[in-house]
């Protein structure tokens, strides 16, 4: 079992691919393995597990996300994080959430429509699985992107 990492990406990062050729296994058997899927055997997620953490494989959130259309990403739009209120906000957020698998992906907008709408525009990309916003006043493309 080869440890070395191809790092075939541009980014250097370590591939599912990579984790897949170190175990001696297939890319779905490694992703299968890795998300805890019943119909692959103890043996095999001990390699790919293995493997992984041998080369220092982290999961990417966002081409999970896309090749299952489903994210565990919730967008949250607060105004302030100086107010109490809204810092409360999060944690509840945060403790309802975070036990049943989903990151909470934070912006704040400072009360301006303008800034919320480049906050939202940017983090729809994630795919988020919810959104959650504070206020009333938003722009007509804000609304839309709602």
């Amino acid at each position: 079992m080869s440890t070395s990492p191809r790092k075939s990406r541009s980014s250097g990062r370590v591939t599912l691919d990579d984790v897949a050729l170190s175990a001696g296994v297939s890319r779905i058997t490694a992703s299968r393995a890795l998300r805890g899927e019943r119909s692959v055997g103890a043996d095999l997620v001990t390699r790919v597990t293995l493997a992984a953490n041998a080369l220092g494989y982290v999961p990417d959130p966002a081409a999970r996300a896309l090749a299952s259309a489903r994210s565990h990403t919730v967008v949250v739009l607060v105004p302030l994080l100086s107010n109490n209120l809204f810092v409360d906000l999060l944690e509840a957020v945060h403790r309802v959430l975070h036990p049943l698998g989903y990151q909470i992906l934070i912006g704040v907008t400072h009360y301006q429509p303008h800034e919320e709408e480049e906050l939202l525009a940017s983090y729809l990309a994630h795919r988020p699985a919810g959104l959650l916003v504070t206020g009333f006043d938003r722009t007509p493309r804000c609304q839309a992107l709602i």
